[in-house]
């Protein structure tokens, strides 16, 4: 497992009124109404860890409720999380000294009933590395709670069930040269503030990453310790942790897998390299089977998120595999490629609900370079659209991405505003009786801007691999 990257983010939240958008999400939706999020004071707001698509899980900032979790810099330029409800921006406390080293605290997850978690410095820096540890937190009507390690003094929140069990890892006191911290991390639950470590695949170290709500837990874990050709590093595998026992899901036939979301039903989708290292592809593991997803073009398929009706959402490379391209495969493993927004080489799938609406983001996506969002998308009723023809005319913000979309159909993204700054955003379906709105003619507050992030190839693939492929 690669060492543990602690970032000063955070996730907000948002609550809007939902009553008529389960009709809504049904129907092709043409016009939104768009809330910018803002900030803390500082000059961005968005979401923890925007875009982990290539190895390592990146939680839904939004609920069914339409509360948003994110990060936000004040004026000081810490980091802070915060809770974005019906049109108001809320701060959420950082444990004591969260500041001292320039920390603050990280929002990572939050559940229907508006329990958030995440992360929070509190002032001590660790002897190992000299960085400052970070602990998992809870937030509830706005207070936070600092939950219990396994001895490491160091813990980490992930997620949080709508039965409110907290998925995420806690460091114990055993020395470990491979982890963040130098000792041992676990995969860990956290249920009404009770600790349970549960284990590894037979290495030193693992991680929980998030749990349906019969309380399946998904994760990557060692399989070995010390590291092993042909990556010269522990080798990990994706897990799933059901009724008291840890399973190894396996690979493609490669030496790496990790799991990248989990439904209802306990279907994981699992990245993998196969059988020669050289290619990312991907599965879906389903009560101990296993369906590759088809290739609808190149070698590379990254599944990175499905729905309860077993829809997978993510990206194929393109037949050079230069380009990644969003798709949507269905659970017998057949896909088809969604598009790009026009005038764009790349695309990926990001958030897809139980309607099969899908949403992402549209620009320049390579498969082993940073990747270049300019235009937030959604796929419904067979065609993609740029989400920024959606919105009013003259609107605050060009939507560059989207990360998220609930049953209701309430979108979740990144934008930029017109002095280059970041700001998170919400988008409503809109009633057709509301007035100005533009399609297809709306002009962007930031034309030209893009949101740029690394490639999802580069999160995956080990050093020697990313090197060895350009």
């Amino acid at each position: 497992m690669r060492s543990i990257r602690i970032t000063a983010l955070a996730i907000v939240f948002a609550t809007l009124l939902t009553a008529p958008l389960s009709l809504l999400a049904q129907q092709r939706v043409t016009r939104y109404t768009l809330y910018d999020v803002g900030t803390l004071g500082g000059n961005f707001g968005g979401f923890f860890e925007t875009d982990l698509t290539g190895g390592e899980f990146t939680p839904s900032p939004l609920n069914s409720r339409g509360q948003l979790a994110g990060v936000a810099l004040d004026a000081s330029n810490f980091a802070g999380s915060y809770l974005w409800s019906q049109g108001t921006l809320t701060q959420l406390p950082s444990l004591l000294h969260a500041n001292n080293f320039g920390g603050g605290s990280n929002a990572t997850g939050i559940n229907d009933a508006g329990l958030v978690v995440g992360i929070s410095n509190f002032g001590v820096l660790s002897p190992f590395n000299h960085q400052p540890y970070v602990v998992a937190v809870t937030w509830t009507n706005g207070s936070v709670k600092h939950l219990p390690d396994l001895g490491g003094h160091g813990s980490f929140a992930n997620s949080v069930n709508n039965n409110g069990l907290v998925a995420g890892f806690a460091y114990n006191s055993t020395p470990d040269r491979y982890s963040y911290f130098g000792t041992q991390l676990h995969a860990a639950t956290w249920q009404n503030g009770t600790l349970q470590d549960l284990g590894t695949l037979g290495g030193t170290d693992s991680e929980a990453w998030a749990s349906n709500s019969n309380g399946e837990v998904i994760g990557i874990s060692f399989l070995n310790t010390p590291p092993l050709p042909p990556f010269y590093q522990p080798q990990d595998n994706a897990f799933l942790w059901s009724n008291g026992t840890m399973h190894d899901l396996g690979t493609l036939g490669g030496s790496f897998s990790t799991p990248t979301a989990i439904n209802s039903s306990g279907q994981v989708t699992v990245l993998s390299f196969d059988a020669n290292n050289q290619y990312l592809r991907s599965f879906v593991w389903s009560a101990g089977n296993k369906t590759t997803l088809n290739s609808v073009a190149g070698n590379n398929v990254q599944a990175l998120t499905l729905n309860d009706a077993g829809s997978i959402a993510g990206a194929n490379s393109d037949a050079g595999d230069v380009n990644y391209l969003a798709a949507l495969w269905q659970p017998s493993g057949s896909g088809r490629l969604l598009g790009t927004v026009a005038g764009d080489s790349g695309s990926l799938a990001l958030g897809i609900n139980s309607h099969g609406v899908v949403v992402g983001g549209s620009g320049t996506i390579p498969t082993t370079a940073a990747s270049s969002y300019a235009h937030a998308f959604v796929w419904q009723g067979g065609a993609i659209q740029d989400l920024n023809t959606l919105v009013p005319a003259g609107s605050s913000l060009t939507l560059n991405v989207a990360y998220a979309i609930n049953e209701s159909g309430v979108i979740a993204g990144l934008g930029t505003t017109s002095t280059g700054d970041t700001h998170a955003f919400v988008l409503l379906p809109a009633s057709t009786s509301d007035q100005g709105f533009a399609n297809a003619s709306s002009t962007p507050v930031a034309p030209g801007s893009s949101i740029k992030m690394s490639s999802p190839m580069q999160r995956f693939f080990p050093r020697q691999l990313t090197r060895s492929a350009r």
